[in-house]
């Protein structure tokens, strides 16, 4: 019992014992060591209580205790074995059925083009240190880590095959090891120039203010990460096409929009439009004014697409807004010292023209339109020296620039406008290498959640190899409602030789079906009281509504907001508060089940049974059994009887 309470001790207070094992705290309490002292305390009182302790009424309580210890200690043993921990990031609006199990890594695989995903779990994988073929390399020569050539398909994929020499195209087995293995890293890619090499991208250097605006990266359509980025709130994406593509979609901005046309005694007019560039409908001239793909609703707060056009018919003009699938049209009057039109003062209760009925949905062929924010450049290369900017903002008109001539660009950070110099860069080629960082310079929170973790893997098909460092991307499976992952993932990008399409590898979280589907309905931040729910806030709490919909396709909802989880399916399961969108658009949920507590509870119970037994029915029953024998003896020897009471 002292090893027992040693070993214990051991691994709840001292965090770096369990880190020089690689062992978190739910693996520390699922090791041999302490297995074989809890059963060998377990055989002690077994021993002790079958040659000791005789099955007699007085004893039932000392039974009771230890039949409920070894009951606690077999449902201890349940709840470290089968214990699964884990958390899921929902979207407003968005349904997941699968999290992320905190205790397991595993590497993820795509296949560029054909969009096919696989994951093979790495539960020999090491967490807390660094190892490569500098510093301990036998710690990675594990089961699961080496020769790694097949991959659970994961996501819609019709492909049944597992291997990767299939999913490639090859005949020859492709196998990854990993070779390397950092706790808290960066990857760090250079660029090389090379003649040889046939890799077009956009060189982008932006000279800002100060030097955290100031930065310069490239943009490649190689790696998907590398092809579309963000810099503060302008979105950046590159495509390398053909001419005859090229052509195609600089013409595509024009017809963002159908929009469709009804007056009286025509026909419906469908509209192909772009933002900013005007068409004539019979008098009408109608403008794209800009685009809100989140307008939210008076009253009920839903998000619906809506389009606000300048209309101008005769000598009337004004401002109309249309919502995506409704009827509603709500103008505005023209009053340049109250723009923008959405202005209280401004909205009519009745459409200023009647007459005039419209309706939109989006087109977007090219896929122009920001993902995120309202300002988005596209570059385009094509031949040998054409590059083209398509810049789209949702409130200003389309822009359509050459920079061929190696023009600058606006892009914005933190509100404030900066210049990029933008250029076609060919004939280079990236080089990868990981860049371990010191202690000193860690970030916490970063290092407990896994996101610095970078592995470096050995890809070999034939002869050939090459060594990938590959980073870490937390929610690394693809979401079934968008068919790809919800934070891209990032370089990690191989090209094999006669390979169909490149390889992309992350480390992540190994994904496990969830009990239920969980659907965000609703996520509120509380601030403290005077507060505003802002990013910079302190929060009082933070409630996450949520729709739980089982296999049979029953529904219920309820909220979990902190220290107050959802408790599923009797209790076997909780659903509670793990994290936040500082936007409020998403919520971190943490999933755990709860395996062996109906055993560690019915060993509670028995042990203070037997103890109430032990200290309070013990000397009752003890009394009557004196009783008992004394009544025995008395009917046997009546005057032995009397004869120890005329002694007492």
């Amino acid at each position: 019992m002292v090893m027992v309470a040693l070993y214990i001790g051991v691994g709840s207070g001292l965090t770096g014992v369990r880190e020089y094992f690689e062992m978190n705290e739910l693996e520390f309490f699922n090791a041999w060591p302490l297995k074989v002292l809890m059963l060998l305390l377990c055989l002690n009182l077994a021993v002790v209580t079958l040659n000791r302790i005789p099955l007699t009424p007085p004893r039932y309580g000392v039974w009771c205790i230890h039949s409920g210890i070894v009951t606690l200690i077999i449902g201890t043993s349940l709840y470290y074995h089968l214990k699964v921990e884990g958390k899921t990031l929902i979207p407003v609006n968005h349904m997941v059925n699968l999290f992320y199990d905190s205790g397991e890594r595993a590497l993820y695989a795509r296949v560029l083009k054909g969009e096919l995903y696989g994951m093979d779990p790495l539960p020999s994988l090491p967490r807390f240190g660094s190892y490569d073929d500098q510093h301990d390399p036998g710690r990675l020569r594990r089961g699961g880590l080496t020769g790694i050539d097949s991959f659970t398909p994961i996501g819609l994929q019709s492909d049944s095959s597992s291997t990767l020499a299939s999913w490639l195209g090859l005949s020859q087995l492709v196998t990854l090891d990993v070779v390397g293995f950092y706790s808290y890293a960066e990857v760090v890619e250079d660029v090389i120039d090379d003649p040889n090499a046939d890799e077009t991208g956009v060189n982008v250097n932006v000279a800002g203010a100060d030097a955290r605006q100031a930065s310069q990266f490239m943009l490649r359509a190689t790696d998907p990460s590398a092809a579309h980025q963000f810099f503060g709130s302008t979105e950046l994406e590159y495509r390398q096409v053909s001419d005859a593509s090229l052509s195609d979609i600089v013409t595509s901005a024009d017809r963002l929009f159908e929009v469709t046309a009804t007056l009286p005694a025509q026909p419906i007019t469908k509209m192909e439009m772009g933002i900013g560039k005007p068409a004539a409908l019979a008098s009408y001239v109608i403008t794209v004014e800009s685009f809100n793909p989140a307008f939210p609703m008076f009253g009920t707060h839903e998000l619906v697409q809506a389009l606000t056009l300048h209309i101008v018919h005769g000598h009337t003009e004004f401002w109309r807004m249309i919502l995506a699938g409704r009827t509603l049209q709500t103008d505005f009057k023209m009053d340049p010292a109250t723009t923008p039109p959405m202005v209280k003062g401004n909205r009519q209760k009745e459409p200023i023209d009647k007459d005039l009925v419209l309706g939109f949905r989006v087109s977007d062929p090219a896929a122009l339109l920001p993902t995120a924010g309202d300002d988005k450049h596209v570059l385009l290369t094509a031949g040998k020296n054409a590059l083209v900017d398509i810049h789209i903002s949702m409130s200003s008109p389309t822009q359509l620039i050459d920079l061929s001539g190696g023009r600058e660009i606006s892009l914005s950070m933190d509100g404030q406008p900066v210049t990029a110099a933008v250029r076609r860069a060919d004939h280079f080629r990236i080089i990868s290498h990981i860049s371990p960082i010191p202690r000193d310079k860690q970030n916490k929170d970063l290092g407990e959640s896994g996101t610095k973790q970078v592995i470096l893997v050995r890809v070999k098909c034939g002869n050939w190899s090459q060594d990938v460092p590959v980073p870490c991307d937390l929610y690394a499976a693809p979401d079934p409602m968008v068919l790809e992952p919800m934070i891209p993932w990032a370089m990690g990008v191989v090209q094999i030789p006669g390979a169909t399409a490149a390889l992309q590898l992350q480390l992540g979280y190994t994904c496990r079906p969830m009990p239920v589907a969980l659907l965000l309905k609703n996520f509120e931040m509380v601030p403290y009281s005077g507060g505003l729910a802002t990013s910079n806030t302190m929060f009082r709490d933070f409630r996450s509504t949520l729709e739980m919909t089982d296999p049979q396709g029953q529904v219920q909802t309820d909220i979990t907001s902190l220290n107050s989880p959802i408790y599923y399916d009797h209790g076997n399961w909780i659903f509670f508060q793990a994290g936040y969108d500082p936007d409020g658009q998403s919520s971190t949920i943490g999933v755990g089940n709860r395996p062996g507590v109906v055993v560690m509870v019915s060993g509670c119970i028995m042990i203070v049974v037997g103890l109430l037994y032990a200290f309070y029915a013990k000397p009752l029953v003890i009394r009557r059994m004196k009783i008992a024998a004394l009544a025995r003896a008395t009917r046997k020897k009546p005057e032995l009887m009397e004869a120890r009471i005329g002694i007492s």
